[in-house]
């Protein structure tokens, strides 16, 4: 990592532990029948990965409950093939500040919207990600084990570091929780 990388991406995290101190949210468990809206957030989809994300969100939608689902790709524009799809939004490198800090509406709205449960699918970490999920005002947040502090409930993956383990991993943890 080059030196004005480092920076740009300590003052972020910098950045970011300031706003975590004025975020207050209430944390709530979920399962697949008390959650009434999710959150999906994922990163740099390959097609298999993409396959299993939408499936995962007819899922979730054949269980009536509202889904928003927001993916980062890690370059500057987003590919064809992930646009004009319904309930799946998109962030790209030029969406970022000079810090990697998102500035994007759409970005801002999935933050702010107080989901019931919100699943984090990314396999890469980007600071990106990390970032929309740590301040996203979800009250039950799910994903991969990492170095992000941010999930309620974290689930290792280790074993087989796919898109389909993960949701295989949610969907029996998601089914043994009792609320």
């Amino acid at each position: 990592m080059s030196k004005t990388k480092s920076i740009k991406c300590k003052i972020g995290e910098l950045n970011l532990r300031k706003r975590l101190k004025n975020l207050h949210r209430k944390v709530k468990t979920h399962n697949f029948i008390t959650a009434k809206s999710v959150g999906i957030l994922f990163s740099s989809p390959d097609e298999h990965s993409f396959n299993a994300i939408k499936d995962f969100l007819s899922f979730l939608s054949q269980k009536e409950i509202k889904v928003i689902a927001l993916g980062f790709v890690p370059s500057k524009k987003i590919p064809q093939q992930f646009l004009l799809r319904k309930g799946i939004n998109f962030y790209c490198n030029t969406d970022l500040n000079w810090y990697y800090k998102p500035k994007n509406e759409i970005v801002d709205q999935f933050m702010n919207q107080e989901f019931d449960i919100l699943f984090d699918l990314s396999l890469n970490d980007y600071f990106t990600v990390n970032y929309v999920g740590s301040l996203s005002k979800a009250t039950f947040k799910i994903g991969k084990q990492s170095d992000n502090a941010y999930p309620d409930l974290v689930i290792d993956i280790n074993k087989n570091k796919s898109v389909d383990y993960l949701i295989e991993q949610i969907k029996h943890y998601l089914n043994i929780l009792n609320n």
